[in-house]
């Protein structure tokens, strides 16, 4: 092809020679004469003709593509030298959008729209720098490697450009079967709902023997120790592309005891050695406080015969005599 024009729009073929008023000017397309004009004598005219010579083609088809053969003769019949062209005549490149289509662990862009013409090129960019080499109609990237980047990709051909809009990795990686962790603090028990490398745009909820608890959407859930006993709790991990559910759990966390004694000892409730332990505390004040009444009876006694036993005494001549 020589020149290229787009269907629908308007053309001059080229003359490519000083046209004086003098000359006949001759056009021909396929074999045919489309315009003849003899000095100034217009002797065919199915095209129309500029006031260079140039043959204007106007709402350009597809047939109408081909080789256009000027001739001029000038005032005395000599033929001068003139150009053919080739006009080749293609349908414009149509704005493309950018398909995506997720494979992991891969992501590709597709430059596309419904039909673009024969012999349209493609370039791609990356955050609007031209990615060199890249001219298929296909970009593959890994998708950890497009990460918040914007892809664009243009489309053209001799007679026309087009740019796609930008457009980024919208592949969302499917979550992963989560597990529930149970920590006991305190009187309370902290489930957390735990599975390696999930996706950031993962969400959560929590069940309560398989029903959801409302309201209840981030990674973790505390609950007492008492009201949680012997409860299933499960979580669910879910995102655009997934969701996935944990198994039940049970938690085994131990509620506050007596004095923060365990609730067993050697396998026997630690209330059996708190009441045995009381029980003997208590007869042991009982011995106590009976002995210690029985020392002060005991004291009295001889208190009362020593009162007795003293008048005699201090009556005696030893008792005088010290």
């Amino acid at each position: 092809c020589d020149q290229f024009a787009a269907v629908g729009q308007s053309f001059n073929v080229p003359l490519g020679y000083e046209l004086k008023p003098t000359d006949s000017l001759k056009w021909k397309f396929k074999d045919k004469t489309i315009f003849h004009k003899k000095q100034e004598k217009v002797l065919v005219k199915k095209s129309d003709v500029n006031a260079d010579g140039s043959l204007k083609l106007i709402n350009l088809k597809k047939d109408q593509a081909g080789v256009y053969i000027p001739e001029v003769f000038d005032q005395s019949g000599k033929s001068q030298n003139m150009k053919r062209t080739n006009l080749c005549v293609l349908d414009p490149v149509k704005k493309p959008t950018i398909n995506v289509i997720c494979r992991d662990p891969d992501v590709i862009f597709t430059c596309s729209h419904d039909q673009q013409p024969d012999g349209a090129r493609y370039k791609w960019f990356q955050n609007e720098t031209l990615i060199i080499n890249e001219t298929k109609i296909s970009l593959k990237r890994k998708k950890t490697e497009t990460k918040n980047l914007l892809f664009s990709c243009n489309v053209e051909n001799e007679i026309s450009y087009e740019k796609s809009d930008l457009l980024t990795n919208i592949c969302i990686d499917p979550v992963k079967k989560p597990e529930i962790n149970a920590t006991c603090k305190d009187s309370e028990v902290i489930f957390t709902c735990f599975a390696a490398q999930q996706s950031d745009d993962a969400q959560y909820k929590w069940l309560l023997n398989g029903n959801e608890i409302s309201s209840e959407t981030k990674i973790s859930l505390i609950r007492t120790t008492a009201e949680s006993k012997n409860l299933n709790f499960s979580c669910v991990v879910y995102n655009e592309a997934s969701s996935k559910n944990s198994d039940s759990l049970t938690h085994a966390c131990k509620g506050p005891t007596f004095l923060g004694l365990p609730e067993k000892l050697f396998g026997i409730s630690i209330w059996v050695f708190i009441v045995s332990g009381a029980g003997f505390l208590l007869l042991l004040i009982i011995i106590v406080v009976g002995c210690c009444l029985r020392c002060k009876k005991k004291r009295r006694e001889d208190d009362d015969e020593d009162l007795q036993y003293r008048p005699a005494r201090e009556s005696s001549p030893s008792y005088c005599s010290a």
